[in-house]
């Protein structure tokens, strides 16, 4: 019987070259860009160009960061979907590899950050609007515009995770046309030898014109 993936010997980590780590910058500015601390792209950039899962000890001796660093920053890529972890019988811990889909790294940030944008300006409005009832009375022309802020600022957060929760349940549904076009248009990019997906007419990324590569070549194009 053949061994469990997870079972089979791993190369020992010898660490990125000095061009790749000096890579790692762009993997923070990026990270950065949403909200992260740069540690965070930082390590999500490492498990990228590392070429295998590491152990978060191994993760903290290549940047030199704390323990607690490591961990936390894993830890939190993992609740954000941008990392997957995994427990390795052979070496005895886990060890963290990162996801591809940056869709799903993006939709998650900017759902949270909008939920928590949309949450602290409520509650500061909420604060306002009471201050000013409670010294000016409910006549006060300001209480009516305080109100349509506040209503409008719920509808803009339901609407907001009426897309999210949307965009969120096609992509996880293979048949239906946002996943599939998605699909068809990573296929389509992985063998581009560096085009750019926007270079590429419209209907040639249309899942009906788009067949899976076998060699890098056999594709339609419309």
């Amino acid at each position: 019987m053949s061994p469990k993936p997870d079972s089979l010997p791993q190369e020992t980590f010898e660490g990125l070259d000095p061009e790749l780590s000096e890579a790692l910058t762009t993997f923070e500015a990026f990270f950065k860009s949403f909200g992260f601390k740069r540690v965070h792209g930082r390590v999500w950039g490492l498990l990228v160009l590392s070429g295998q899962p590491l152990s978060s000890k191994e993760v903290l001796q290549e940047l030199g960061i704390s323990q607690g660093a490591a961990s936390t920053t894993l830890k939190q890529l993992i609740e954000w979907g941008a990392v997957q972890s995994t427990f390795d019988t052979g070496r005895r811990c886990h060890v963290h590899s990162p996801v591809g889909n940056t869709l799903s790294i993006v939709a998650t940030v900017l759902r949270r950050r909008e939920q928590v944008a949309f949450t602290h300006f409520h509650a500061g409005m909420s604060r306002t609007l009471q201050h000013v009832n409670n010294k000016f009375g409910s006549k006060d022309p300001r209480v009516l515009t305080l109100r349509s802020i506040l209503s409008t600022c719920e509808i803009a957060d339901a609407v907001m995770q009426l897309v999210f929760n949307s965009v969120s349940g096609a992509l996880g549904d293979p048949q239906s046309m946002l996943s599939r076009t998605i699909q068809a248009a990573l296929k389509f990019g992985i063998g581009m030898d560096g085009k750019k997906l926007a270079d590429i007419p419209a209907h040639a990324l249309d899942p009906k014109n788009l067949e899976t590569p076998v060699n890098g070549e056999d594709r339609k194009l419309g």
